[in-house]
């Protein structure tokens, strides 16, 4: 059940119950007034209406669109309640208050009935017969029209016509005289109207004209634009066979291409414009391209308050996560200073001396930071004072230089006769195991960043422009996945990974790795990639692409090739989504820049200063090449720091 199927089931159910009644000094439950009432609907079905301040008529309008809902008013004939769907909430402003003349109410049906705390004469009530108070304003929750109708929805294709999908044409219904066809009832029975712009109307369905390949006349059609609107209708008629394309979905020449074809009353629409001024006066926009188109062989039931089999989901779940701290102590650390030496701290407890076996990891993938220790037991160090890590822990590693690393003790193996053995993780480690659900809608990569580490109390220690727009919906993931999703639609030459103070958003290309190493203490600093063995190396094509396509959900905006490298490699071709807003030049150009090169990849092993940490996520230089670092895997031993690194050729 939707969220405005909630809404309205409760209102109703609450007009219907008659220990409720309107009543302008107690009207937060049992008893209400109309603004109150249509506040209280929405806020038990989820959306936080009145815990974000709505309280009276002349707040609402502000919040309820805080909150998501969209101001439709525009689309709608205030005269006579066309374009209202259920769930709208009409408003009039005037009086802006519970004791002056304003007014609220719920659209309880599609094109206007209402179920409203009324008045104290009338109560609660349902089935009121749609009235303009006059209303100010019409406003609607996103996605709820997908409930306005319940049937066994089949979702059907759309022809790639590109904007002709946005065609509209019409036709006479008068000019339809077959009493045998099928559609002539739709058109002229008891059942049949004409709406007050001059569109036909079969009950509340707008009677159209389909190619055969959409079923027969009597056919009910759901049909979704790319302006959000969404109209029922029904087939009254079909294009012929002769003047539709080879599958018949749409008129071909010599007509113009269309999809949609309204049956008009042609004793009010007498001409183009007025026929513009009919799509109008239902609330439909004329250069409003087709998106979704769904059939069902059997009349809807009106309302939406029942099940439905189609396949089709609406999402709610913008801005719905925990607010919660990732961990309550990891960023509330002091720094540790640079002592000159390693510095090793758990729960506080200085270990330095006794900590052994140190190594750790990290990869460009996982996020998280892995850290591996051991501690000698207790009852085998007579003479020293030992403090033994625990599960929970905070864990510090300190280079020379200062803090490498602050994490939680997550595992110990106490097996062995002569030491405890560790792991511990950064906070990544949470954000690979803590899963939740995000929608974004048309924001900006960064933002959504921002967001999520703003819901987990992450402090953002750095963060690149990322301008991408992000349209997605992630349903039960783990955090660190719906951040590498959001990174990845921006290009795969970005990463992000924790530092002790918090989380960091960067582009590889713009974190240089330079290790160096002494031989001995009196000896000068050398490169560490000069020196760096076991060494492997191999290229690919494999992945490779020197052609990328971009659409949209309709069309094909454009197509930008390497033909050079066609010419030698053959074609390898990525095509791209974009969503609105983002520039389809831009988009080709950075993901032929990605994927125009042969993959080249390779791994060794290097020796670093004790206080040096060369990362995952980094680009190092080898010999006339740059490299991103895919993986590190450090251990220290002896008093050396080895470093084995897996690495990926980057065109800078």
């Amino acid at each position: 059940m939707t969220v405005i199927d909630k809404a309205v089931k409760w209102a109703v159910e609450i007009a219907g119950d008659d220990t409720h009644q309107y009543n302008q000094d107690v009207r937060w439950g049992t008893h209400y007034d109309c603004s109150s009432f249509v506040i209280s609907a929405y806020e038990q079905a989820g959306v936080p209406v009145k815990t974000k301040g709505a309280t009276y008529t002349g707040d609402m309008k502000e919040v309820f669109l805080n909150c998501g809902f969209k101001d439709v008013t525009d689309s709608i004939n205030l005269s006579d309640g066309t374009g209202l769907q259920i769930g709208d909430v009409l408003i009039n402003e005037n009086g802006r208050g519970t004791s002056g003349n304003g007014h609220a109410a719920l659209v309880q049906r599609n094109g206007g009935i209402t179920v409203e705390a009324r008045s104290t004469a009338y109560g609660i009530v349902s089935d009121v017969a749609y009235r303009n108070y006059p209303w100010d304003c019409v406003l609607r929750y996103p996605g709820g029209s997908s409930g306005a109708y319940t049937a066994n929805w089949v979702e059907r294709e759309v022809p790639n016509i590109g904007k002709s999908l946005a065609t509209k044409a019409y036709m006479a219904y008068q000019s339809y005289t077959n009493k045998e066809a099928d559609g002539y009832s739709f058109l002229w029975g008891n059942n049949a109207s004409t709406a007050s712009g001059g569109l036909r109307k079969y009950k509340d369905f707008l009677c159209m004209a389909f190619g055969s390949y959409y079923g027969a006349d009597g056919t009910f059609f759901k049909i979704e634009f790319d302006d959000g609107k969404t109209i029922y209708a029904v087939k009254a008629d079909e294009k012929k066979d002769s003047e539709t394309d080879s599958l018949h979905m749409y008129h071909e020449h010599p007509f113009d291409r269309n999809v949609t074809e309204f049956v008009v009353d042609r004793s009010i629409v007498t001409g183009n414009d007025k026929f513009t001024s009919a799509l109008e006066a239902a609330g439909i926009s004329r250069s409003a391209r087709v998106t979704r188109i769904w059939t069902s062989d059997t009349e809807p039931t009106a309302g939406g308050l029942g099940t439905t089999n189609s396949d089709e989901k609406e999402y709610h779940f913008a801005d719905t996560n925990e607010k919660l701290p990732i961990h309550p102590r990891i960023f509330a650390q002091i720094p540790i200073k640079p002592t000159g030496d390693i510095y090793v701290l758990a729960n506080g407890k200085d270990i330095s001396r006794y900590v052994c076996d140190i190594s750790w990891t990290n990869t460009k993938q996982s996020l998280a930071t892995i850290f591996n220790f051991s501690v000698p037991k207790a009852d085998g160090m007579k003479y020293i004072n030992m403090y033994t890590p625990k599960e929970g822990d905070i864990f510090r590693y300190s280079g020379a230089k200062g803090e490498y690393f602050r994490g939680v003790v997550t595992e110990i193996d106490d097996g062995d006769t002569k030491v405890n053995k560790y792991v511990a993780v950064d906070a990544g480690w949470y954000l690979n195991e803590c899963t939740d659900t995000y929608q974004f809608v048309n924001m900006r990569a960064d933002e959504c960043l921002k967001k999520i580490c703003n819901d987990l109390h992450i402090p953002i220690i750095q963060i690149c422009e990322l301008s991408t727009l992000i349209t997605q919906v992630y349903v039960d993931k783990p955090i660190s996945d719906v951040i590498n999703d959001i990174l990845s639609k921006c290009g795969n030459i970005y990463n992000f990974d924790f530092v002790p103070e918090g989380i960091r958003f960067y582009k590889c290309t713009d974190m240089s790795a330079e290790p160096k190493f002494r031989i001995s203490s009196n000896t000068e600093l050398k490169d560490s990639v000069k020196f760096m063995g076991n060494i492997s190396h191999k290229k690919s094509l494999g992945g490779m692409r020197n052609s990328v396509k971009v659409i949209t959900d309709t069309d094909v905006i454009t197509t930008l090739k390497d033909k050079d490298s066609i010419d030698e490699y053959g074609f390898l071709q990525e095509v791209v989504k974009i969503n609105d807003g983002e520039d389809a030049e831009t988009v080709a150009r950075r993901k032929l820049d990605e994927l125009n090169q042969i993959a080249e990849s390779g791994s060794g092993e290097i020796i670093e200063e004790l206080d040096s940490y060369t990362r995952a996520g980094y680009t190092i230089h080898i010999g006339e090449g740059h490299y991103i670092i895919k993986s590190s895997q450090h251990s220290v031993k002896n008093g050396v720091h080895y470093n084995k690194i897996d690495l990926e050729r980057v065109i800078i």
